[in-house]
């Protein structure tokens, strides 16, 4: 940020158009917040990929502001593993890392802009809005459906099943189809029971809840029943955190 931050924005040119940050900047957050409001901007701010990922459940953004050094993970990352969802809402990556090929890995890795901070806060503007003009339909538009292949068994979340290779089908509740596909997303990662049960949906504090335990204890028999072979698919890490112990294909949906 720059001395040039006490310039009010203008109105957009495209009001109500959801406008997304993640950054662990707390004060950056507010201050974006309140300058995007002022814009006309519907602002939403996260500051760690949790948090994004819990609101992509309800709803898009029409274009995304993501902060290249994150917590635990860092914004290219989450970008990659975004577009492999099949998110496709434009995103500018800011970011103080701003040398010349730190820019081109930013853009190679998907964004469709790059900033680097300190900024000008009407520069961004100007680049969220030609982001935004590029859009012909201001509907956010979701990931197609997909379908995860783990190993022998396919999992199908639109249809709430695990199929194995001999058609053995067993149903899922929706609290354990949210919880696997978060799992899927990110195979051979170790989660927290609290990151785990934001995942399902879950508002219950994970301290002082078992449901988490009980879903992770009733999906390795669901899968084992439809796959062929040995092996514990979701395995305890230090009886604190799970993973999918498995291999894990993404496939469109048929």
């Amino acid at each position: 940020m720059t001395a040039s931050t006490a310039q009010r924005p203008a109105v957009s040119s495209h009001p109500d158009a959801r406008v997304w940050v993640v950054d662990d900047d707390q004060e950056l957050l507010s201050l974006l917040e309140e300058r995007f409001g002022q814009c006309g901007w519907k602002a939403r701010s996260f500051e760690d990929r949790e948090g994004l990922d819990q609101a992509l459940r309800d709803d898009m953004p029409h274009v995304l502001v993501l902060d290249r050094l994150l917590p635990g993970q860092s914004g290219t990352h989450l970008l990659e593993r975004l577009r492999q969802q099949g998110h496709r809402f434009p995103v500018l990556m800011l970011s103080a890392l701003g040398a010349a090929d730190e820019r081109i890995e930013g853009l190679e890795t998907g964004a469709d802009d790059y900033m680097a901070k300190p900024f000008l806060w009407r520069e961004l503007q100007l680049r969220l809005e030609r982001l935004l003009d590029y859009r012909r339909d201001l509907t956010p538009q979701r990931p197609p459906e997909q379908r995860f292949r783990i190993n022998t068994v396919v999992f199908d979340p639109a249809r709430l099943e695990l199929e194995g290779p001999t058609g053995v089908i067993n149903s899922l509740s929706r609290g354990d189809a949210s919880l696997l596909s978060f799992l899927c997303l990110s195979p051979g990662i170790a989660f927290e029971r609290e990151q785990l049960c934001q995942a399902t949906g879950s508002l219950v504090d994970a301290t002082n809840s078992r449901s988490i335990d009980v879903r992770i204890s009733k999906l390795p028999k669901l899968l084992n029943s439809c796959k062929r072979g040995s092996g514990r698919m979701i395995e305890a890490v230090r009886g604190r955190s799970y993973r999918l112990n498995a291999e894990v294909q993404i496939e469109p949906q048929a």
